[in-house]
């Protein structure tokens, strides 16, 4: 094993451990709200742990390996939003809390979105100029962004919590900046489609290939 694979390999055992402790924290963090009695914020947090799991389940489902990058930062946006931003109240004490998580988000999702159309390109099953590859990744992440504002109201209208801190200002600021994330991930796919080479999605792509060779068969 040279030095180049010993640290790939304890980079994704650090990530991963990662992962597990947030998740651990999540979980402790809703049984504290139990014991409390603060039975909404802790049905809620119920349901933030079971969307950390989401990535294995696709991995499961779908018979992949996603890089491990991708559920570490699922674990820490959903940490970062209920633990801090509802609980610890960092939505209210950092104006920009919220922002930053949806930027995170959005990029991560719509790199998540270009692999998975990628595929579909590079094994043939249909045939697509960098241009549309590039559209359809940015309007997934767009959806997938719309899909989290959607989930944010129901949660604030049925549990009365406080995700949507200022109504219509808040959720369509939240859309502004999933837009400029998942235009930032579509230019990263299509100059990676184009050129073959992209500083962030290389070496995601390059993990994603080397690790699904029944895909590219």
């Amino acid at each position: 094993m040279d030095g180049k694979q010993f640290l790939l390999m304890w980079s994704y055992r650090i990530q991963a451990v990662t992962s597990i402790v947030l998740q651990f924290a999540i979980a402790i963090l809703v049984v504290i709200l139990l014991l409390k009695g603060i039975w909404l914020s802790a049905f809620a947090g119920a349901m933030i742990f079971a969307l950390t799991f989401v990535p294995a389940f696709f991995e499961r489902q779908l018979s992949v390996h996603l890089p491990i990058e991708f559920t570490l930062l699922t674990t820490i946006f959903l940490y970062a939003s209920f633990a801090l931003g509802e609980v610890r109240d960092f939505y209210t004490r950092f104006w920009w809390w919220d922002l930053m998580l949806h930027s995170l988000s959005s990029l991560t999702i719509g790199i998540m979105g270009f692999l998975a159309i990628y595929v579909f390109h590079m094994t043939h099953r249909v045939h697509m100029a960098p241009i549309y590859i590039a559209s359809m990744t940015f309007f997934l992440t767009v959806t997938m962004g719309t899909l989290w504002e959607l989930l944010e109201f129901s949660l604030d209208w049925s549990l009365q919590l406080t995700m949507q801190k200022s109504g219509l200002i808040d959720t369509m600021t939240d859309l502004m900046v999933d837009v400029m994330g998942a235009f930032i991930a579509a230019v990263l796919g299509y100059l990676y489609v184009k050129n073959g080479d992209s500083l962030i999605v290389d070496r995601l792509v390059n993990y994603f290939v080397a690790k699904n060779p029944k895909l590219f068969n």
